[in-house]
């Protein structure tokens, strides 16, 4: 169990162990270079992003979008095709809130019970779906860390992204037609809001176009509050606790975050990444020989942490040199 030993407990023994054996002179100075490293600009716009994103993500769910979602995807679409709409609202959901977890947690209670298919199969399709949305969400966690590690654009990683993605998901989507053809649904579609699913579409079409990503989760946090206010989702005090709620759920991933770029630094500073990539390069002569050590790498560091936006931390300055 990955999870009895919390992550952030992990990584302050592995920070304390860092500081201690670092070369550089007196504890005071190898703590402040530990403090330089989190303090990285790369690392402090990441805890930003995060803030906002969990923000909005809150927000939008408790305003009511999940819902609005589930009953356009599934008045959109005839009674029959229920696993093709869960699957459709799934994709939609998790690419506009960019959180593959999040969405399961929202979805899955609304799937599961609602037509005579076996559990297991509606899961599947919740979180086929929901993986689908995650890999190409312009504020999911992974892109972030994975696109400012790199510093790449994320519109560059959302056109390449989308070219392996998107056939997969157009043949999981026909599978589940054929699957599903002919099973009646027990769900009754309520009227459809579009107001509430407004934000999840201008957050979505703000970044594709390529706007600011704070920039776009600011306007998303305001639209899902204006939302919410006018349709009795929430008041004033229901919509702050709800941004304070996702900023809390952030919480952790922020200090680790923190954490690991401190302890890259001092590994940085000591010669440990020149020796990972020596290792890892010593026998390469090609571009697909590094993009493999590359997946070695993140595969290795993500069996370690049980947390791929974490494994993303570690192992993108190295990426990016390699």
């Amino acid at each position: 169990d990955f999870y009895k030993m919390p992550i952030t407990v992990a990584f302050v023994i592995s920070s304390v162990v860092a500081i201690a054996i670092s070369k550089g002179g007196k504890l005071s100075n190898r703590i402040e270079q530990f403090c330089r490293g989190a303090a990285n600009s790369n690392i402090m716009l990441m805890v930003l992003i995060f803030i906002l994103a969990g923000a909005f993500a809150q927000t939008a769910k408790a305003m009511g979008a999940v819902d609005a979602t589930v009953n356009l995807a599934m008045s959109i679409l005839p009674g029959n095709l229920l696993a093709a709409g869960i699957f459709l609202a799934a994709c939609f959901i998790s690419i506009s809130v960019g959180t593959s977890v999040g969405t399961i947690v929202a979805l899955a209670p609304v799937a599961v019970g609602i037509a005579d298919m076996p559990d297991a199969l509606m899961l599947g399709v919740v979180v086929s779906g929901a993986m689908f949305g995650d890999n190409l969400s312009f504020i999911s966690d992974t892109t972030i860390v994975a696109t400012r590690t790199q510093g790449c654009n994320m519109n560059d990683k959302f056109k390449v992204n989308i070219r392996i993605a998107l056939p997969i998901a157009i043949i999981t989507g026909i599978i589940y037609v054929l699957v599903g053809s002919g099973i009646d649904s027990n769900y009754t579609a309520g009227a459809i809001e579009w107001t509430k699913v407004v934000p999840y579409l201008v957050v979505l079409v703000a970044a594709i176009c390529g706007v600011n990503v704070m920039l776009v989760l600011f306007i998303g946090i305001l639209l899902s509050g204006i939302v919410g206010l006018l349709t009795g989702g929430f008041d004033i005090w229901g919509w702050t606790a709800s941004m304070g709620l996702g900023i809390t759920n952030m919480g952790e991933l922020i200090i680790v975050t923190l954490l690991a770029g401190g302890m890259l630094e001092m590994i940085r500073y000591n010669g440990g990444i020149d020796w990972i990539i020596l290792k890892l390069t010593s026998r390469i002569h090609s571009s697909k020989g590094a993009e493999m050590s590359i997946a070695a790498l993140v595969s290795f560091a993500n069996l370690c942490t049980a947390n791929n936006t974490i494994a993303l931390i570690m192992a993108g300055p190295i990426a990016k040199d390699i």
